[in-house]
C-alpha cells in the first residue's frame, strides 16, 4: 500500500511538473530585448497569409520565437556556452576565449575580390576631395594576442595578409599599426570587448599624428577618468557570463569643445556622456556612441589648424577625443548610418584632411562601403 501512495506521488509530481514548465513558459511575459546578449528577441510570429502560404517559414519563425523566450534563457545559454568551453569545441563559435581569459572574436573572414571592392570605393573619395585618403585599421585582438591561443586557432588568423593588400591598394595610404600592436600591445584591448582600450586608442593617435606631421600631446595632457566594471560585446556574444568586469579608462580633451549631431538637437560641451553609464552598454560614453554625422569644434584651437573628416565605425570613437586638440573642428562620419554624400560634406565642411578608422572586419564585409560617394 505504501508503495502505491509513493508511486501515486512520484506520478502527480512528475505530472505536475511537466505541466509547470508550458505554463511557466505561457505566463511568463515576452521580452523585447536581452541585456545580457545585447539584442533584440523574437516576438509571437502571426499566421502566415493565404498569399504567403508558398513561402513558409512559420514552423522556423514559431521554433525562433520560443527559444528566445524560454524562462530562464540566460542560465541555460550561459550552461550552454562554458559546455562548449570546457569540451574544447570553442572553433565552432565567434568569440573564443584565449589563455589570460580575454574574449577575442573569430577570425576575419574575408575574399580579395570584396575588399579590393571597398577600397576602390575609399580611393575615390580621394580623386574626388583631393585630399590623400589614410587608412587606420586596428588589428583583430586575436591576431595580436594569436601566442595565447591554441595553435590550430592562431593559424587562422590572416590579418597580416590582409593588411599587407589595404596597404598595397592604390589610391590610399595605411598608417602602419601592425607592427607596434603586436611587438607592445597585447593589453591595449578589452578583455570583454572587442574595441582598443585607452592604451590602444592612444597609440594609434600617437601614429597617426606622427604620420601626417603633427606633434602628439602626451598622454598626461588628456583628463583621465576611470569606470569599474565595464563588460563589453565580446562577452555579451559569448555568453561566458562569469568573465569579470573590467576598468573603462577614458581620455578627454582639456580644451573646451563644442559637439553637435545630426540626428539629436542641441550643443553639448563635453565628450564624455555620463548617463550613458545607466545603460546596459557603456561604450556610447564616448561621444555618445554612433551617429551619421558628428561636429566637434575645438574652442581653443588656431585658425590654420585645420579640419579633419573622419569616416568611421565605433573603433574612431574613443580616439577622436585624443584628436580633437590637433584640429580646429573634427568631423566624424558613419556610413551605417549617413546616406549623404562623403565628398560633398567634406567640401560643405572644408576638410582638409581625409582619415578613414575603421576595423579590419568591417573593411572586409561592411556594406555600406559600397555606397560611398
Amino acid at each position: 500500500m505504501k508503495k502505491n501512495v509513493s508511486n501515486l506521488i512520484g506520478v502527480i509530481l512528475f505530472a505536475t511538473a511537466l505541466a509547470a514548465v508550458p505554463l511557466w513558459w505561457i505566463l511568463t511575459p515576452d521580452r523585447s530585448f536581452s541585456d545580457a546578449e545585447r539584442r533584440n528577441l523574437d516576438q509571437a510570429p502571426t499566421f502566415p497569409q493565404a498569399s504567403s502560404l508558398s513561402e513558409w517559414s512559420f514552423d522556423d519563425d514559431v521554433e525562433s520565437y520560443l527559444a528566445d523566450q524560454m524562462p530562464l534563457r540566460d542560465l541555460f545559454v550561459g550552461i550552454h556556452a562554458y559546455e562548449t568551453l570546457l569540451t574544447g569545441r570553442q572553433v565552432t563559435m565567434d568569440v573564443y576565449r584565449d589563455r589570460d581569459g580575454y574574449l577575442v572574436e573569430a577570425p576575419v573572414e574575408a575574399d580579395a575580390e570584396g575588399i579590393d571592392k571597398r577600397l576602390t570605393r575609399i580611393a575615390r573619395l580621394g580623386e574626388t576631395t583631393g585630399l590623400p585618403v589614410r587608412l587606420l585599421v586596428p588589428p583583430s585582438t586575436g591576431y595580436v594576442r594569436r601566442d595565447r591561443l591554441p595553435g590550430e586557432l592562431a593559424a587562422l588568423y590572416r590579418d597580416d595578409a590582409l593588411l599587407s593588400r589595404i596597404g598595397s591598394f592604390d589610391g590610399t595610404q595605411l598608417v602602419p599599426l601592425l607592427d607596434d600592436f603586436c611587438e607592445n600591445g597585447h593589453e591595449w584591448f578589452y578583455r570583454t570587448d572587442h574595441h582598443w582600450n585607452a592604451d590602444g586608442a592612444y597609440a594609434a593617435y600617437r601614429a597617426y599624428l606622427e604620420y601626417v606631421g603633427r606633434e602628439p600631446l602626451p598622454r598626461e595632457s588628456f583628463y583621465h577618468h576611470v569606470v569599474n566594471g565595464y563588460v563589453g560585446s565580446t562577452r555579451s556574444r559569448s555568453a561566458l557570463w562569469l568573465t569579470q568586469g573590467e576598468r573603462l579608462d577614458i581620455l578627454e580633451p582639456q580644451c573646451r569643445v563644442s559637439v553637435r549631431f545630426s540626428d539629436r538637437d542641441g550643443v553639448f560641451d563635453s565628450l564624455v556622456f555620463q548617463e550613458r553609464l545607466q545603460e546596459y552598454d557603456w561604450y556610447p560614453i564616448f561621444i555618445d556612441g554612433n551617429h551619421p554625422v558628428t561636429v566637434i569644434d575645438n574652442l581653443e584651437a588656431g585658425a590654420q589648424s585645420g579640419v579633419l573628416l573622419v569616416v568611421k565605425d565605433s573603433f574612431a570613437n574613443s580616439l577622436v577625443p585624443l584628436l580633437v586638440p590637433s584640429y580646429e573642428r573634427v568631423v566624424m562620419v558613419d556610413p551605417r548610418y549617413y546616406r549623404g554624400s562623403v565628398s560633398e560634406l567634406c567640401a560643405e565642411q572644408g576638410a582638409t584632411e581625409l582619415l578613414f578608422c575603421y576595423s579590419l572586419e568591417r573593411i572586409a564585409s561592411d556594406p555600406n562601403l559600397l555606397l560611398l560617394r
